[in-house]
Parts: structure tokens; C-alpha cells; sequence
């Protein structure tokens, strides 16, 4: 089973509603938030542009690291943005960058939120992996991605 490793440091964006937009007669769709998803996007797209590309079942497991406030509410980022929409972000960027021939591709994800401490700033770390199995999910992987990735970083 091949993989790839990689992160991206900075403030993870949400790819979130459409608005319609208007003009010249025509109307079309586009992201509300698009003046802060299209550089995340390029940065995605840029971190994922390792030279592999895979066009068969992969799974992909995403660590979201979210700035901390000052006085969280809870443990855990159970705050805006959603996880769900932070995960569709990363995966077109890593279809923008050609790591994934689609992003269908994808047919186990685990995305969690966790905030930013030493060692994982603001960003995402990501591990891709062919895939010919069903991945039954357990919560300790997380942290074994994490430091798998981090692994892989540091070599």
C-alpha cells in the first residue's frame, strides 16, 4: 500500500455556500467566501503537488489545528467552521494540485478538529493511502496519523 504524507500551515478555510452572482445577462454560482478559499486552495493545491498521483480508492485522514482562543468553551473545537466543510476545501485543493485524479476517489475520510499546540500549528495534516480494504474507524488512529505524518516530515 502506497501513501503520502503532507501538511499545510495557516488558517484552514471552509468551503462553504454558494451565492448566485449576476452580469452581462448571465448568472452564475460561486463560493460566498471565495476571496479567502481560493488562496487555501492554492496552498492545498501547492503542498499536494508532490509528484504522486492517485486515481484509485484512497483514504485519507485529516488533522485540522485550529487556533486556540483564550478562553475555549470546550476541550475540543466544537466551533465554526464545520469539519465536513473544511474536508471539502482540502479535497478539491488536493484534486487542484493532481495528488487525487478525483476527489470521488476518496472512499474513507476521517477529518477531525483539534486546536493548534506545540509541535502542530494552524493548519492541516494530511496521510493518503491506496486502499483495496474497508478501514474500520477507530479514535486512536488519529493520533497515530499524526505522528506518522510528523514522522514523515522529519526524515
Amino acid at each position: 500500500m502506497s501513501g503520502v504524507a503532507f501538511s499545510v500551515e495557516g488558517l484552514p478555510i471552509p468551503q462553504g455556500s454558494k451565492t448566485v452572482a449576476k452580469g452581462g445577462g448571465k448568472t452564475w454560482l460561486r463560493d460566498a467566501n471565495a476571496t479567502k478559499l481560493k488562496p487555501w486552495r492554492a496552498k492545498v493545491a501547492a503542498a499536494a503537488d508532490t509528484g504522486a498521483s492517485f486515481d484509485c480508492p484512497v483514504v485519507v485522514f485529516a488533522v485540522f489545528y485550529l487556533p486556540k482562543p483564550q478562553r475555549p468553551r470546550w476541550l475540543l473545537p466544537g466551533v465554526k467552521p464545520d469539519v465536513d466543510k473544511l474536508a471539502r476545501a482540502l479535497l478539491d485543493g488536493m484534486k487542484d494540485g493532481g495528488l487525487l485524479a478525483e476527489d470521488s476517489r476518496v472512499v474513507d475520510l476521517h477529518a477531525v478538529k483539534r486546536y493548534e499546540h506545540a509541535g502542530n500549528p494552524v493548519g492541516v495534516r494530511v496521510l493518503v493511502m491506496e486502499t483495496e480494504e474497508v478501514t474500520p474507524f477507530r479514535p486512536d488512529a488519529v493520533q497515530r496519523v499524526a505522528d506518522r505524518i510528523n514522522q514523515k516530515e522529519n526524515q
